[in-house]
């Protein structure tokens, strides 16, 4: 075996050992391990799939230590800058921030990510974008900005656009309809509203998953993750028992 195929090797085990240890739940450990190690790697091209697993551990590390702020200065020292960040850890940074209600600086990210021109042709583009829709520009009825967004990324397939542009005319015209009728019948069109929105939402997230694994079927722990966090902060805000059922209707 040549030494760049043991230096492979070795690293690959550094990261199953970091992986190990969050599951063992000694996060610490875990952290300053991938840490070490993407410090080494910091300036090898060849490792990047590395370097973004590394991260996806060190994430979700920072979040079990309840040290999630340090997460976006974090991944901007990985990859040298904000704009560079791998799709699949960006979804986990959208998908931590939005958990912890803290909107403002992961859309400044995202945004900036989505328009950057070195990300146009990125695999993950619509995966990202998909995700920043659904927890956080969909949540706070940015209907403009998600019209925009879909309009304006030629990568997001035609059908995929369809089905974004329809739920935000269905959640536009619930709105309208709830601002226009009296109090009384407001809460029961708040309800019926609701209910639509999590009919639609299962089949996007449905649909999401199954796009995510056909494009990443070597990373289901990380999938799992995401998905679990999608689903607590879309049970937070339909605010409806029923929405708890979301992980038995995607798994």
């Amino acid at each position: 075996m040549v030494p760049c195929e043991l230096a492979l090797q070795f690293k690959m085990g550094t990261l199953k050992a970091a992986s190990d240890l969050l599951i063992l739940r000694r996060f610490e450990e875990a952290l300053d391990l991938c840490k070490k190690e993407l410090k080494d790697l910091q300036d090898d091209k060849r490792n990047s799939k590395l370097s973004e697993s590394l991260s996806v551990v060190a994430v979700q590390a920072f979040a079990e230590l309840n040290r999630w702020q340090e997460v976006l200065p974090f991944v901007q020292d990985v990859f040298g800058g904000l704009d560079k960040i791998s799709p699949q850890v960006l979804q986990l940074c959208i998908a931590l921030h939005a958990k912890m209600q803290d909107f403002a600086p992961i859309t400044m990210v995202t945004e900036a990510w989505l328009a950057a021109p070195g990300n146009q042709e990125t695999e993950g583009l619509t995966t990202v974008a998909e995700t920043f829709i659904l927890l956080v520009l969909l949540p706070h009825r940015k209907f403009d900005d998600i019209r925009a967004l879909v309009e304006g990324h030629p990568t997001i397939m035609e059908d995929r656009r369809q089905t974004f542009l329809r739920l935000v005319e269905a959640e536009d015209r619930s709105l309208g309809e709830k601002e226009g009728q009296t109090s009384s019948q407001g809460a029961a069109s708040a309800n019926t509203e609701q209910g639509a929105s999590y009919g639609a939402m299962v089949a996007m997230m449905s649909w999401i998953k199954s796009n995510m694994i056909q494009t990443s079927p070597s990373r289901p722990v990380t999938i799992a993750v995401l998905l679990g966090v999608i689903g607590v902060v879309l049970a937070f805000t339909l605010k409806k028992r029923k929405a708890f059922l979301f992980l038995q209707v995607l798994w």
